[in-house]
């Protein structure tokens, strides 16, 4: 096979994926008009997928999935295993969560500056439900996480803290001190600082300490911020 028939191939692949992108939103749309309380976050999802199907960065998106003899995968999944944790990817494999993180890895990046500030939130926290939803029907591996978070990108980092939140047995503490002293955004911060202060009671005193000492120096935002308020209270439980 010739270069050029392989790259009208690989053309040809995008845009039916792009079609069927384009399918799934016009469905996920029709969904949301007859649902009786279809929230602000899935609305906010659908008109990512439309950012995304106009934008000039689709074909970068769309060639993070590749196809194999199992169907579609996403890049995001596969790198989750190479890093060192082939059990979380064969969890996530197959879920929303993948899709919804990968979704996120784009708008991170391409959606950026205050004006899109609060469609990166709502798809944060989306993730975060999701996937606290998700760590309560099945059983990540303690150890994967604690590996995987410090290479993570921002969207898996959040989905990670999201299965904290469903499940207490993967949190651990250093991650979470790490999560609020060098998040890579500030909604990864404030999910980190809510479980830092829910299981507080459950840290040794020197991972306390290296919790305050995180608290000192990182950037928590104005002082009217909801990551601000959590450190007080945090400091007040643990002086």
């Amino acid at each position: 096979m010739t270069a050029e028939a392989s790259s009208g191939e690989k053309r040809w692949l995008l845009w039916a994926i792009a079609v069927i992108g384009l399918i799934t939103l016009v469905a996920a749309g029709w969904k949301i008009y007859f649902a009786a309380d279809p929230g602000a976050a899935l609305i906010a999802l659908v008109i990512i997928g439309a950012v995304l199907l106009i934008s000039p960065f689709v074909l970068p998106y769309l060639q993070a999935i590749a196809v194999n003899a199992d169907g579609f995968e996403l890049r995001l999944v596969r790198e989750i295993a190479a890093q060192g944790a082939p059990e979380t990817a064969r969890l996530l494999n197959h879920t929303e969560l993948a899709e919804i993180a990968e979704a996120y890895g784009v708008v991170h990046t391409q959606l950026a500056g205050d004006a899109f500030k609060e469609t990166r939130t709502q798809v944060q926290d989306q993730l975060v439900n999701r996937a606290s939803a998700f760590a309560r029907q099945r059983n990540f591996d303690p150890e994967e996480i604690k590996q995987l978070f410090p290479k993570a990108t921002a969207g898996v980092r959040v989905l990670l803290l999201g299965l904290m939140k469903g499940d207490p047995r993967l949190i651990d503490a250093t991650t979470l001190t790490s999560a609020i002293a060098m998040p890579v955004t500030a909604n990864e911060q404030y999910h980190a600082l809510e479980l830092a202060e829910k299981n507080l009671r459950h840290f040794t005193d020197a991972d306390r300490a290296a919790l305050r000492a995180a608290l000192d120096e990182a950037d928590l935002g104005p002082p009217t911020s909801g990551r601000r308020m959590i450190a007080s209270r945090i400091r007040a439980m643990a002086p």
